[in-house]
């Protein structure tokens, strides 16, 4: 063979390798919902339960082995549709966990009365998830502490209770399109519709790449990340998208317990914090790393939709 084909050859070798060696570790993601059994205002003719039921349909439509849905038990006060959320959930083969009593928020009170909200929450989980283990907590509003001295006694609670912390890596607001929707619904204003659900999938897709580049920053590799949803009539629209939209960029969906196994997980109640945010963007605030830059809030906007 001449030395011109060789050289070809191996240029053609090199290119077809590249992508091989240039592709993404594959995205694991651990599906998360808040605010269970009951989130935002609802369009006209939808109830709780049909919510759950169009929610579990998307889910299991798209083969994701596990969702943990977090309880504010409080919201059982709206009687049987509310319960029926729960129960639905349970049916399903998805687990409960404790987004305590009424959605409390530990940076607005003390860590008695924190904790009490914790433990008034286990009531419904105990009923709902019997013998399962239901030990797994989310802050509300991603609030772990505005101190290391409330950090660290909250987390020994925890600990001394059973719990484990259920982190977030990627969050888009989602729960922000909930009552711009039930607006838009209540008008029959289609066109508004489509754009909430544009502005919807574009942040999710930025969600995804900025929770990627968090880690590679921070860690140096990817890492398996928990997603935040929460239980919202606009999440009956949007889930298949934001489904098929993660498979398309190659994630497959892993169970709570399984992404937290990361060492990167592991509980630091002293790391340098105010508290507030995701797993990523906090440990990317207390080592002084430029955060990642985010399309703009879309807040302003929202609220204007449909008015």
């Amino acid at each position: 063979m001449c030395l011109k084909r060789l050289l070809a050859l191996a240029a053609g070798l090199m290119l077809t390798a590249a992508p091989v060696l240039a592709q993404e570790a594959p995205l694991q993601v651990a599906l998360t919902m808040d605010d269970l059994p009951v989130h935002g205002p609802l369009p006209p003719g939808l109830t709780r339960a049909e919510v759950a039921r169009r929610v579990l349909a998307a889910f299991k439509a798209a083969g994701v082995p596990e969702v943990y849905g977090f309880v504010n038990a409080k919201g059982l006060d709206e009687g049987d549709d509310a319960a029926q959320v729960l129960t639905l959930w349970r049916q399903a083969g998805y687990p409960l966990g404790n987004h305590v009593y009424a959605h409390d928020d530990l940076h607005g009170h003390d860590v008695a009365a924190f904790t009490a909200a914790v433990t008034a929450d286990e009531v419904a989980l105990k009923h709902y998830m019997g013998d399962a283990d239901w030990h797994w907590l989310r802050f509300p509003y991603l609030h772990i502490g505005e101190t290391p001295e409330k950090r660290r006694v909250v987390a020994a609670f925890l600990k001394d209770h059973g719990y484990r912390v259920a982190e977030v890596t990627l969050s888009f607001n989602d729960y922000l399109y909930n009552a711009p929707y039930a607006r838009c619904m209540a008008k029959g204003d289609q066109a508004a519709v489509a754009q909430l659900r544009q502005n919807y999938l574009d942040r999710a897709a930025e969600s995804l790449t900025i929770g990627r580049q968090q880690a590679r920053t921070l860690y140096g590799r990817d890492v398996p990340h928990v997603m935040l949803l929460h239980i919202g009539a606009f999440e009956t629209v949007m889930l298949p998208e934001l489904l098929s939209l993660m498979k398309a960029q190659g994630a497959t969906f892993v169970p709570l317990a399984q992404a937290e196994a990361d060492p990167i997980y592991a509980p630091n109640p002293d790391a340098p914090s105010d508290g507030t945010g995701g797993l990523l963007d906090r440990e990317m605030a207390s080592r002084h790393l430029t955060p990642s830059a985010h399309s703009p809030d879309p807040s302003p906007w929202l609220d204007t939709v449909c008015r």
